[in-house]
């Protein structure tokens, strides 16, 4: 059949230049794409000096050039094998990209990286309209942005890449790339984009937003997540009204999950490996943390987990209300949980308290997050918001309960158990407010203490969030947007 070829757009990818979610993204989708043989993946990467030094590279092009401001700018393409057998295209260019970090450094964000991904974003359409000639520009979060604004508003891009089509992915809402007015120019692009309907964003220029209003189609990363974003002011960050004018166009595809790192049959970091048809490896595991936490086992009492940022979004303040009600409770508490300093010492004074009950552990540690999924029987994600989340999807896998607010991917991934019809996979509340936390950790109690648990657990272990189920996904999406497209374009053509 016919194979479409995706050039995904990208400032990260796992593990060589990571700073978040995005590039463990940028790392599975393009795999899950070819192995799903729906679509032959190229990746679009700047040429950092983390990833240059781990490629074998070689030179396509020793002086490509590319519009910037109102001149051009002079850099190199190089042609690397990524894993899987990727091919992957770096915009080589020392000035912007050979530095020791991705957007800074010691915790500042270098001055001129409205300047570097403007840049980056140019060159990438270039590579893409000169030498990948795609099907598809899957650009990703603001970085990638100006891939999808150039495209389509700058006439050469336009016309090579006619039939492409463009999507671009928002990973995170609260970073859109917000510039001064006077950096358009960078763009090289006609004025008459920075509008209502384009870049202009309270007399700024706003990268993300230009992206969506220009991309065939927008996506971010869970269904419930598009639609709080289209809803409401708190979660759209400005951009809900861009968003709903979208329509059909804007649409949340789920992220997958890595099930080669994280399956409790085959990892590595646990006492005992267990799975849905052995489950017993489990109790091991749940000594074992409890021993390596220094609580003592309590008979009956379930463990709950937590693996987190320790960030308002997540949910800190409303655990705050509710630890004194929860100490009351019988079960025992350990956190893997770092960020905020006064929130560490404030559950400190909770472990100096209960310290038969409650455990934190505030450096973050990827062996002991393994072993807290496997270790706990319950694992709450208390969220204000979370546009996917991945750690429940993970505790499903590990069967153990998640108790989750109903928001963005958490509200996709995670159902109320009903003892009655066996159905659902964890406990859900909706409101933010302590008391309703509260009950859905004493309907988890309730259930722990009988004979209908092996079968939430049963129903956790079924979970699929596979990155192959998001790959198809993106494909159907693909092919339709493809499809309006060329028919749209053999129209203009008549």
């Amino acid at each position: 059949g016919f194979q479409m070829k995706i050039a995904i757009v990208a400032a990260e990818i796992s593990p060589w230049a990571k700073e978040g979610g995005l590039g463990d993204v940028i790392a599975s989708l393009p795999i899950a794409l070819k192995k799903i043989n729906a679509a032959e993946p190229v990746l679009i990467l700047p040429g950092y000096r983390a990833l240059l030094a781990q490629f074998k590279t070689k030179v396509i092009e020793e002086k490509a050039t590319t519009t910037f401001g109102h001149g051009v700018e002079t850099f190199s393409i190089l042609y690397a094998e990524g894993p899987g057998g990727i091919p992957i295209y770096f915009v080589s260019h020392p000035g912007f990209f050979d530095r020791d970090g991705i957007y800074g450094e010691r915790g500042k964000v270098y001055p001129d990286n409205v300047m570097r991904y403007i840049f980056f974003g140019r060159a990438a359409a270039m590579i893409g309209a000169n030498y990948v000639h795609p099907d598809v520009v899957h650009a990703h979060d603001w970085h990638a942005a100006v891939a999808t604004i150039a495209m389509r508003a700058d006439p050469q891009l336009r016309e090579k890449l006619r039939d492409a089509v463009s999507v671009f992915t928002i990973h995170n809402l609260a970073f859109q790339g917000i510039f001064e007015s006077t950096d358009y120019a960078l763009l090289g692009i006609d004025w008459s984009y920075f509008n209502v309907d384009g870049l202009e964003f309270y007399d700024k220029v706003n990268l993300m937003k230009g992206a969506i209003a220009l991309s065939d189609g927008t996506t971010t990363v869970s269904p419930s997540y598009a639609a709080e974003v289209t809803s409401d002011p708190e979660f759209g960050f400005g951009l809900e009204g861009v968003l709903r004018k979208k329509g059909e166009r804007f649409r949340g595809i789920l992220n997958g999950v890595d099930y080669d790192e994280w399956n409790p049959a085959t990892d590595k970091n646990l006492a005992a490996n267990y799975s849905a048809s052995c489950p017993e490896g489990k109790s091991v595991c749940k000594r074992d943390l409890l021993n390596a936490m220094g609580l003592a086992p309590q008979a009956g009492a379930p463990l709950v987990g937590m693996v987190s940022r320790m960030t308002s979004q997540k949910g800190f303040d409303l655990l705050r209300d509710a630890i004194d009600r929860i100490m009351e409770m019988d079960l025992q508490m350990v956190m893997l949980a770092n960020g905020d300093a006064e929130t560490e010492e404030f559950f400190r004074a909770v472990e100096r308290r209960s310290p038969e009950k409650f455990r934190i552990i505030a450096t973050f540690d990827e062996v002991l997050a393994h072993k807290i999924q496997s270790g706990s029987d319950a694992f709450l994600m208390p969220s204000r918001f979370e546009p996917c989340g991945l750690t429940q999807m993970y505790a499903l896998k590990y069967g153990t309960a998640p108790i989750v607010r109903a928001t963005g991917g958490l509200r996709d991934t995670v159902t109320e158990f009903d003892p009655k019809t066996g159905a659902g996979n964890g406990f859900v509340f909706e409101p933010y407010r302590a008391e309703d936390l509260v009950a859905a950790l004493n309907r988890m109690l309730a259930t722990f203490k009988t004979h209908h648990w092996p079968k939430l657990m049963a129903n956790g272990f079924e979970a699929d969030f596979s990155w192959e189920r998001s790959a198809h996904d993106y494909m159907d999406w693909f092919e339709r947007l493809h499809r309006e497209r060329r028919a749209a374009n053999s129209i203009l053509a008549r």
